[in-house]
């Protein structure tokens, strides 16, 4: 199976009909008396009308594989009836998705939303601390959460000490590099990776990874956004100087080209490190052929911690004014676990739930064949130099759990802290302002967002 390199697909279009919903829903949502044609849920595609079960609703704007898991729920014949409402058309560009994002938000912050909530395309954090999502904690305790599903993933999820978003699994983003040039440990800060590339006579180019055209300060911000916003506090720190480190590593790569390791290039010395998203086994297989037993996970720059963080696939959250949270949450479950799933390849990542995980790394190290008795891979990637990975030694399954229980973070990409850095930052590197003064700028803007939420 291909790892695909993109994090998310569109999930198709259901059919425009013309029913109201029944059953559960958010207040407002249905039997309410209010004309669906002029309201809220204007321009939204409903799934097919259910049966008498009690009915569910599920919103989404940028879903993946929730048509195939709902339909494969629905089939059981239990209690409760999933209904995809889906604000996406079927056509569409740029404004129309915009909008259709911004009227699923404006349902949910005016109690209008669906009992379930698509997050692939919507900011955990701030709804949670505007108190739309449910804590996920209502219903599974935090020690029973943690024993079923990876315990620091779960940490890595939650917003302060509430749960709001679960997903069918997960991927992991890292630094990764030669562990003699890089140092011995986990973890460092942004001015201990510049100051070993300064050593080594490397600028910011010695670390591949990087889209063109990506915002570098953004980028890494959003792989440790809880350094730099406190959601449950309210409050915003990029003052210091680390964030200005940011900012200069950031205006030394900022537009050179998209880069990706090369046995050339880390033989020659030119790239020392890389930015890596590691989705399973043949992903971290690939990068010990590049990196050889010498391969150390050294970590995204941060002020502390190992610097993994984790993307979660799938996101799903309840609303906390669902009139049917049982139902809510009886299909989320259900959603998580992956027995929808027809093939293994309708999954990407490392599986959330730890019988399915295990039962995915015990899987990495079983070689199979074809008729003809040649070995089959068990992954393949848009790589000349790697293209292809088998079966895996039980020691470099191990060294993926080792490299699972060191994620102690999650990638936050809020847009509108994201959008802020990159207005200050393209005023920064056109020259209008220092890095002192972007960083100051783009805390006191920041602040203000917080503020007003």
């Amino acid at each position: 199976m291909k790892e695909e390199r993109g994090i998310l697909g569109i999930c198709t279009a259901v059919i425009l009909c013309a029913g109201l919903l029944s059953g559960c829903g958010a207040p407002g949502a249905e039997g309410d008396g209010e004309d669906r044609s002029l309201g809220s849920l204007e321009g939204a595609s409903f799934s097919e009308q259910g049966s008498e079960r009690t009915r569910v609703t599920l919103g989404s704007v940028w879903g993946v594989n929730l048509e195939q898991a709902v339909e494969a729920y629905n089939a059981e014949g239990g209690p409760y009836f999933v209904e995809i409402v889906n604000y996406l058309p079927e056509e569409f560009d740029n404004l129309v998705y915009e909008a259709s994002r911004d009227r699923f938000k404006m349902d949910l912050a005016t109690g209008k939303g669906t009992d379930i909530v698509d997050l692939s395309e919507l900011d955990v954090d701030v709804l949670g601390s505007r108190g739309v999502l449910a804590d996920l904690y209502g219903f599974l305790s935090e020690e029973e959460m943690k024993r079923r599903y990876p315990a620091n993933i779960i940490g890595c999820l939650q917003t302060g000490e509430e749960l709001y978003e679960l997903g069918t699994s997960f991927s992991l983003y890292t630094v990764v590099g030669n562990g003699a040039v890089l140092g011995p440990g986990n973890g460092w800060t942004m001015e201990e990776m510049m100051n070993c590339f300064a050593q080594n006579d490397k600028g910011a180019e010695a670390l591949a990874g990087f889209y063109k055209d990506s915002s570098v300060a953004a980028t890494l911000v959003g792989f440790s956004m809880g350094d730099y916003v406190d959601w449950q506090t309210g409050k915003a720190d990029f003052s210091a100087g680390d964030f200005q480190k940011i900012l200069e590593f950031g205006a030394e790569r900022e537009g050179q080209e998209a880069t990706r390791i090369s046995r050339d290039s880390i033989a020659s010395g030119t790239h020392l490190a890389s930015l890596e998203t590691i989705r399973g086994v043949g992903g971290y297989q690939r990068l010990l052929q590049y990196y050889g037993a010498d391969m150390a996970v050294k970590g995204l720059p941060c002020r502390e911690g190992n610097g993994v963080a984790v993307w979660l696939y799938n996101p799903l959250g309840i609303n906390s004014r669902s009139e049917c949270p049982e139902g809510a949450w009886d299909f989320l479950q259900y959603y998580v676990e992956g027995c929808w799933a027809q093939e293994e390849g309708n999954i990407s990542g490392f599986r959330l739930e730890n019988s399915a995980l295990e039962e995915q790394l015990a899987q990495a190290m079983v070689q199979e064949y074809n008729g003809e008795g040649e070995p089959l891979p068990k992954a393949s990637f848009d790589d000349l130099e790697v293209p292809l990975v088998y079966a895996a030694s039980g020691e470099t399954v191990e060294a993926v759990r080792e490299l699972i229980a060191l994620a102690d973070r999650r990638c936050a990409a809020d847009e509108a802290v994201r959008r802020i850095i990159d207005e200050e930052v393209s005023a920064y590197q056109g020259g209008g302002q220092t890095a002192a003064r972007a960083a100051e700028k783009i805390q006191n803007r920041v602040q203000l967002y917080l503020d007003e939420q």
